[in-house]
């Protein structure tokens, strides 16, 4: 599939349709809400799931039927930080000794997996809204962040 992903209809609806292409109106409309921890997650990973799942509800993102993109985002970030503290505890090179004797200074492996858990977690991250260049793109209308009881209070007193 070539070009740009597709943008979420709801990210479409709070920006604005500039390209006035048709927004699907049927389309599916999941229940929000923190989905399950998952059973086979260690302690940390389900801290992090929790902590995450959380956050991401708070602003109103989080669908029960996003368990796996939650799921993958913190493994993701619990891969990284595994890696981080490898690199930390055995340096990011190491020394080794050619067949002619000469010494080389080579990568740690860990310093690759770690780039590699950082591009997941960056494309995890934005799936979510979580970064400021993803947030950046969306627009809150002022009818939307107000209370639904303050609006009701507002229009009895004009």
């Amino acid at each position: 599939m070539s070009g740009p992903p597709k943008t979420p209809t709801h990210l479409r609806l709070v920006r604005g349709n500039p390209s006035k292409r048709p927004i699907n109106k049927s389309e599916p409309q999941p229940t929000k809400g923190i989905p399950p921890t998952p059973k086979h997650f260690n302690k940390q990973e389900k801290y992090w799931f929790k902590v995450l799942g959380e956050r991401l509800d708070s602003i109103g993102v989080l669908t029960v039927l996003d368990a796996m993109a939650l799921e993958l985002l913190v493994g993701a970030y619990i891969e990284w930080r595994r890696h981080r503290d490898v690199i930390e505890q055995e340096g990011e090179s190491y020394k080794t000794t050619s067949a002619d004797g000469s010494v080389m200074i080579r990568p740690h492996p860990q310093v690759a997996m770690m780039a590699d858990a950082w591009k997941r977690i960056c494309r995890m991250q934005a799936e979510f809204g979580m970064t400021p260049a993803s947030r950046s793109k969306v627009n809150v209308n002022e009818a939307e962040t107000l209370d639904p009881f303050a609006a009701l209070l507002s229009k009895r007193e004009d």
